[in-house]
């Protein structure tokens, strides 16, 4: 998301922030585990903004820097897991659909490439996870639930979310235009707000919080919408993470609203939330749940480095 906060600390992510990492490494998720060994020849591509992108989880990938892509993020664990022929990952912080077919100003100053670019007629699998960014819809949500209900636009916020269905859906058809053998996912976000409640992480009432997790439900919402249209399928997070918000301690997949190096930008998702995400992800592709690695380590032979 674009939060000054991922600006200022943007010099760390070259370096690779590793500490800390661990104590927020736990095996937590809601389903049995059981092993699971797949081989594939899957060429594998993934879009999407910071959900996907991981901004400040342990190291960073530096192609290019300025996206603060973690190479702990959830496209690199599902890499991993599915054991991929190749494996492409585009995702970038403060990415809208827009991002998707143009050139984007990433928070160094430099340019990168659309996201699209890395489609081809060879991809076959392709993840996204997009839409919070347009309309600056999660910058405004943050902003609503640290003031009150009389600064915080919340019908302007459920007309833009409704607006992102038919962004998700052109986005999915130009996807398999480009490779019509594909099969697209499209990533909810997870709770980042309890859908009951407060605590001091979010420092808002529930008054003010009722209105906010709608909006992010309503975001959510279109994601499905437009993924379903376009003949995307849509892996619902929402439901998952249920319990697993900022206000749930131990049990958080999300950081608060304090950044971190090393652990995640305030309101994202930590490792254990990158984890979740790729195991629901793995599950909807396999139909079986993967064997839980504590770090992501896909093929370095099949990783393909990213020309910004």
């Amino acid at each position: 998301m674009r939060w000054g906060v991922l600006l200022a600390a943007l010099a760390l992510a070259a370096t690779g922030c590793e500490g800390g990492q661990a104590a927020d490494g736990d095996l937590d998720l809601p389903d049995p585990v059981v092993e699971t060994e797949v081989t594939t020849d899957i060429d594998y591509v993934a879009l999407g903004d910071s959900f996907s992108a991981g901004p400040f989880i342990g190291t960073m990938r530096t192609d290019p820097t300025g996206c603060a892509r973690s190479r702990d993020n959830y496209p690199a664990f599902l890499a991993d897991w599915l054991d991929v022929a190749t494996y492409t990952d585009v995702s970038c912080s403060a990415a809208t659909t827009a991002d998707l077919y143009e050139r984007m100003r990433m928070f160094d100053g430099k340019t990168t490439r659309p996201q699209l670019d890395a489609v081809s007629a060879d991809t076959d699998l392709v993840t996204i996870g997009i839409g919070g960014n347009d309309f600056g819809i999660y910058d405004s949500l943050i902003r609503c639930q640290d003031g009150t209900l009389a600064t915080c636009p919340v019908a302007d916020l459920e007309a833009d979310a409704r607006k992102v269905a038919d962004r998700v859906e052109q986005a999915v058809r130009r996807i398999l235009k480009r490779a019509p053998e594909a099969t697209v996912y499209v990533v909810g976000y997870p709770d980042i707000l309890p859908t009951e409640g407060t605590c001091a992480a979010v420092g808002a009432s529930p008054a003010v919080l009722g209105p906010v997790t709608r909006v992010a439900g309503l975001l959510n919402d279109s994601l499905q919408e437009g993924a379903t249209a376009a003949g995307a399928t849509y892996v619902d997070m929402e439901a998952v993470s249920e319990g697993h918000d900022v206000c749930a301690k131990g049990r958080a997949w999300v950081n608060g609203p304090r950044f971190r190096a090393g652990i995640a930008a305030p309101f994202h998702p930590k490792i254990n939330g990158m984890r979740a995400v790729a195991a629901e992800v793995f599950r909807e592709i396999t139909g079986e749940a993967p064997e839980l690695s504590e770090y992501a380590e896909p093929d370095p032979d099949a990783v393909v480095l990213n020309r910004p």
